[in-house]
């Protein structure tokens, strides 16, 4: 009981996510969400156990910057190539947006993430993504 409230907390003070990205794969699943004020939170699972769980803070100037990406690479008319196969080991990303003005949902293998108009979303999503220190050093 008291984890459920804690996920109620969690999610009430993290405000709707305006952003989700999903990749899923073989043992390592990564979410991204953003919320429209630019808190958010990165949370990775390894073999379906936490790894990660980070908060990812963006400024209200990224968040729109992060909207006008998408917009202008045309997230939302984003399609699954009908000629890829994926291969059995292949992921997939789901990408959604409640952007104000965008509301889609997109979902693609994690390849088709890697190519035309969707590369610069993928790299974009990728690099906010908290840096792993390694053992023994401290953030500054």
């Amino acid at each position: 009981m008291r984890y459920l409230l804690l996920l109620a907390l969690v999610g009430c003070a993290s405000g709707t996510p305006v952003v989700r990205w999903t990749t899923t794969g073989v043992g390592l699943n990564e979410r991204i969400e953003l919320s429209g004020s630019g808190n958010g939170n990165y949370v990775s699972t390894l073999n379906g156990v936490e790894d990660r769980n980070e908060r990812v803070i963006l400024s209200g100037a990224q968040i729109d910057e992060l909207d006008e990406l998408l917009r202008s690479h045309g997230a939302c008319e984003l399609r699954h190539e009908p000629d890829y196969k994926p291969g059995p080991e292949e992921g997939q990303t789901t990408l959604e947006l409640a952007f104000p003005d965008q509301k889609c949902k997109v979902v693609l293998s994690n390849t088709e993430w890697q190519r035309g108009r969707a590369q610069a979303i993928s790299e974009t999503m990728r690099s906010m993504r908290p840096f792993k220190m390694p053992p023994g050093r401290v953030q500054q």
